[in-house]
């Protein structure tokens, strides 16, 4: 089975704890380390939000942030994240099909000019994210 972040290296199963209980995320080492920041340095896991006190450490610990100034706080180290288990940064509201449809009329341009560039790694990912958007508008899971 291949990362289901970057697509390309061979994935291990790791079990992660959430506020519904675990769940298990397949990732290759390097993403789950750029994900969850196991290599990052400790002095960033021991900051703390000034509203609530809870730490980077925390979070990573139970998946669960202190209070509403911690996203702004952790921003930085939240955003890998947010994108992996959302599949993007931006609200798409209660309509996800929109959004699904606005964002694959988006990769359809980009792998236009992905194509006139010669970037073959770049249109294998665009087509990847393409057929999980078609699997997900025609009732398909991902």
């Amino acid at each position: 089975m291949l990362c289901s972040q970057c697509g390309k290296n061979q994935a291990q199963p790791y079990v992660r704890r959430t506020a519904e209980g675990e769940k298990t995320v397949f990732l290759c080492p390097d993403c789950y380390r750029r994900l969850y920041g196991e290599a990052r340095p400790e002095a960033n896991a021991r900051r703390a939000c000034p509203s609530c006190g809870a730490t980077l450490a925390q979070f990573r610990k139970t998946g669960l942030l202190g209070c509403a100034d911690c996203y702004s706080v952790f921003r930085e180290e939240l955003i890998p994240t947010v994108q992996f288990i959302q599949g993007r940064l931006r609200h798409t509201g209660k309509d996800p099909a929109r959004a699904l449809d606005e964002e694959q009329r988006e990769l359809q341009g980009e792998l236009i000019d992905a194509q006139k560039m010669g970037d073959k790694f770049m249109e294998q990912r665009i087509r990847y994210r393409l057929s999980v958007i078609h699997r997900l508008l025609n009732g398909g899971d991902e």
